[in-house]
């Protein structure tokens, strides 16, 4: 099975990070900005004609607004439905902060009001699609979560595909290196990944000594992006 990550397109909360370097008036569940959709679009002319997106045979998204909102015009440039995925989302999932600062986990949405922004979404089938999805709050800055979670992903993944398959996932920019950490191993490194980057991992990498790990393609790619479009 071949993996492509794509990071979701740019979102309200990237812009204010990079406008102000911090957090403060951030939303939980952030849509993309007016650049994030331009991405987007660009994403998907690009797969319209690249070999390797047009390859793919299942696309994956996490049920933040931003991912599925980056995965709708990607869908029909691939002629193919989109599968939300509810634990490929952020690390901390969707939360606020009272005026301690501690932060509380809030709802996202309902797969109707989803379906408003990527008429292609499939539901998971384990939860119930006139109810919101819970979020997946969790604690900010426990690891062993993380990387518990990116190997349930990761597990799900595997046990539905394999072979030629080639799933590509719409998911965020931190949980994409605990993805990587449980695929490669890849200790304390971080790897860079801007707004609709693509990073493509064969698992098991084919033709390779044993004991050996998957096979990393590329990290970061972002060649359907024009200069003044890329973002982090």
């Amino acid at each position: 099975m071949r993996l492509l990550l794509i990071r979701h397109a740019q979102s309200t909360n990237n812009l204010l990070f990079a406008e102000t370097g911090g957090t403060a008036g951030r939303s939980h569940d952030p849509p993309l900005t007016e650049l994030g959709r331009q991405q987007a679009r660009a994403l998907a002319e690009f797969a319209r004609t690249d070999p390797t997106l047009q390859a793919v045979t299942h696309l994956y998204c996490s049920l933040t607004t931003r991912a599925v909102q980056t995965a709708a015009p990607l869908a029909p440039a691939l002629g193919l439905k989109v599968q939300g995925l509810p634990h490929a989302h952020e690390t901390g999932g969707l939360f606020l902060r009272d005026e301690s600062g501690v932060g509380y986990g809030v709802p996202g949405k309902a797969h109707t009001e989803l379906l408003t922004e990527n008429p292609h979404l499939l539901w998971p089938a384990g939860l119930n699609a006139a109810e919101a999805w819970a979020g997946g709050f969790e604690p900010e800055d426990d690891e062993t979560i993380f990387m518990a979670r990116a190997g349930q992903v990761l597990a799900d993944l595997t046990a539905l595909h394999g072979g030629d398959e080639l799933i590509a996932l719409v998911t965020h920019g931190n949980f994409t290196q605990y993805l990587l950490r449980s695929l490669v191993g890849h200790g304390a490194a971080y790897f860079r990944v801007y707004n609709t980057a693509t990073t493509l991992i064969t698992l098991p990498a084919p033709d390779a000594p044993a004991g050996w790990g998957p096979l990393v393609e590329w990290v970061n790619r972002f060649d359907h992006l024009g200069a003044a479009e890329v973002s982090q």
